[in-house]
């Protein structure tokens, strides 16, 4: 009996030493904010004062908080999704859809998936209405400090700067 609680008590502690290091997931790369860089993008002409801010995070759950801020001519606007890298639909909103959402309890019409290829390539894919929109990559340098985004079909291609490698 006394050498069965002696191997009780070891698995116990063997769990619960590294049983947390066994489901512990490596930060994705891409967290961190990051700024576009437009002599580094190939994009049609921009307005003068446009910038385009991303934010990365990952919450507790596991789940990839993106924000995209951006400015135009009518002010400053950002979109957000919560998603998890599993290919599934999430919704995504605006500034626009989200002020439908609480006015009229309208649901966005707006859903974003993404997939990892590897730890530094992720497919992503917008749909509107149940309709695709858009899809690429986002690819993280193998340094950490350039974030370039691409669009399928186009030859678009949005490149960031990191600014910060962890968000709060």
């Amino acid at each position: 009996m006394r050498g069965l609680l002696r191997r009780v008590a070891v698995i116990v502690l063997a769990v619960s030493v590294y049983g947390p290091m066994l489901h512990a997931q490596a930060m994705p790369r891409i967290v961190g904010i990051w700024t576009l860089n437009t002599a580094k993008s190939n994009l049609p002409p921009l307005p003068a004062g446009w910038f385009e801010i991303r934010q990365y995070s990952v919450r507790a759950d596991g789940y990839l908080v993106g924000l995209l801020f951006t400015s135009n001519g009518r002010g400053y606007h950002y979109l957000q999704f919560t998603a998890k890298s599993d290919g599934a639909d999430y919704p995504e909103y605006t500034d626009d859809l989200l002020a439908d959402v609480i006015a009229s309890s309208k649901p966005t019409n707006r859903m974003y998936s993404e997939k990892i290829v590897d730890e530094y390539v992720t497919e992503w894919t917008d749909k509107v209405n149940g309709k695709v929109t858009g899809s690429g990559r986002k690819i993280v340098s193998k340094d950490g400090q350039t974030l370039t985004v691409t669009v399928e079909g186009s030859s678009t291609v949005r490149v960031y700067d990191r600014q910060s490698s962890t968000t709060r």
